[in-house]
């Protein structure tokens, strides 16, 4: 047995039995087969073609998992798992108490700068230090709003590719569910012909032994047309099982305007807080100053909040990409495992649509080409009682012939596992590509503005003194 043999039996679906008394046989089956997966119906080099995990993915998937009680949990994908959940935002929350003690190092050190700086001698003012926090201030809101900007985009994008995705695969198994109907429908047509050829070949004036001999395969072909409406049904069940996904595009879709426009909002807010410094500079308003340093406060806590949600999210997407064959394995129920598994890995997998699919359409080409037959056997008579019976030969030789047209687009546009597999992989990578760096500009961002509105608020509060101090009563 060569690797081609044993790879051919699978790929024709054929059973390879090694027998006790051959062990090298045996020995040589057991190591093809060693690599099979537990799960029925993939093939030794059954795997996922077209992806892979990028080193994004794998990095945040290696942030800590931990419980409340500081114990580590699962890493494994399971967003119904609350303490997966919990140990996903625990690595959201450790980003941010170590951000929160950089900050606090930061503005411990900028502070005792600004109180070492001198102004004039004799002044008793510290001139020179407020320039220096705003142009601080001025270079991380715009590197931070930048960042949120492209994050808040690559999102969008990386989450209505999904949808688009998830529409574009759920309209393949549509599709193949109305060719299917269509083939059960034709077939069920096609059988009513060949009850109807039946009574219109008795009527002929044939001599009896040849009526019986075309009524016999007449009979014959009935039954393979039926046999073929059986196995479409089969394909039609198997198709059923799968899942209808496209709910799930909607609510993406919805929930992501969502987002866009409260990240957009967020951005705003922050640069409408730059804006309003730049008023009570220009009117030198104490009022708008102490408006201006709450609403500074408020935007601190939002984008910190912003970020530490949009750090969760990322380890979440990481833990999705590294395992996303697992988890859609494990998710969905044993009655759709095997379709699911043949679509999202594809590659060199067992197709559950196969054997049904080939047996019918074995019947259909068999049942035509008696058909064709019966028509050359008719013709031959040249008589003419058998008009009526060539015109449903001819009816049924179109009818038939439309059945394999539909079965060969079915299995070249549909059970092919081709299409829904590459409509799999443009979802991971707009999952595992533009949401995941999405996720991580956002965050970044989040991080930039917040150290950006901590420095404002120290700028804010030397300006308020030097406000306060200013003889011209500013």
């Amino acid at each position: 047995l060569t690797p081609e043999a044993v790879l051919g039996a699978y790929s024709s679906r054929r059973v390879l039995l090694c027998s006790d008394s051959e062990p090298e046989v045996r020995f040589q089956c057991s190591c093809k087969l060693a690599s099979v997966p537990s799960t029925s119906g993939v093939m030794a080099t059954c795997g996922t073609i077209g992806f892979t995990v990028s080193s994004l993915a794998t990095q945040l998937h290696g942030f800590p998992h931990k419980n409340r009680n500081l114990k580590t949990v699962s890493d494994v994908f399971d967003p119904t798992s609350f303490t997966y959940i919990e140990g996903v935002f625990f690595s959201a929350g450790l980003f941010l108490i170590i951000g929160f003690i950089l900050m606090a190092f930061v503005c411990v050190y900028l502070c005792v700068r600004a109180c070492c700086c001198k102004g004039e001698p004799g002044s008793g003012k510290r001139r020179g230090c407020n320039p220096i926090f705003m142009i601080v201030c001025v270079l991380f809101a715009g590197g931070g709003l930048v960042l949120g900007y492209y994050g808040n985009e690559f999102t969008r994008d990386g989450l209505l590719g999904i949808a688009d995705s998830v529409i574009s695969a759920n309209g393949t198994v549509s599709g193949a569910t109305r060719r299917v109907n269509g083939v059960t429908s034709n077939l069920t047509n096609s059988s009513g012909l060949l009850n109807r050829l039946n009574t219109e070949i008795a009527a002929t004036t044939l001599n009896p032994q040849l009526k019986a001999e075309i009524t016999s395969r007449v009979i014959v072909a009935r039954d393979q047309v039926s046999d073929a409406a059986t196995q479409s049904g089969d394909i039609s069940s198997n198709l059923d099982n799968i899942p209808n996904v496209a709910k799930y595009a909607n609510t993406i879709k919805d929930w992501e305007g969502i987002r866009w426009k409260s990240t957009i909002g967020v951005l705003c807010y922050i640069l409408f807080i730059l804006l309003l410094a730049i008023l009570c500079i220009l009117c030198k308003s104490s009022c708008f100053l102490q408006f201006n340093v709450f609403l500074t406060l408020l935007a601190l806590l939002v984008a910190w909040l912003y970020g530490g949600v949009f750090i969760g999210v990322g380890v979440f997407s990481g833990d999705f990409c590294v395992d996303a064959n697992g988890y859609v394995e494990r998710a969905v129920s044993n009655s759709s495992r095997e379709q699911i598994i043949y679509f999202t890995r594809c590659g060199n997998c067992s197709n559950p649509f196969q054997q049904d699919y080939d047996d019918a359409r074995s019947n259909v080409l068999t049942s035509l080409q008696e058909v064709r037959n019966l028509t050359g056997v008719l013709q031959e008579q040249n008589d003419t009682s058998t008009g009526a019976a060539e015109g449903t030969l001819g009816d049924l030789q179109f009818n038939l012939q439309g059945v394999d047209n539909l079965l060969v687009e079915l299995y070249d546009n549909d059970i092919n596992c081709t299409n829904i597999n590459s409509d799999y992989n443009h979802l991971l990578t707009a999952a595992c590509t533009k949401t995941l760096e999405g996720a991580v500009f956002t965050m970044s961002g989040c991080f930039v503005l917040g150290v950006m509105l901590v420095l404002f608020i120290i700028a804010m509060q030397l300006y308020w003194t030097r406000l306060k101090d200013d003889s011209d009563g500013w």
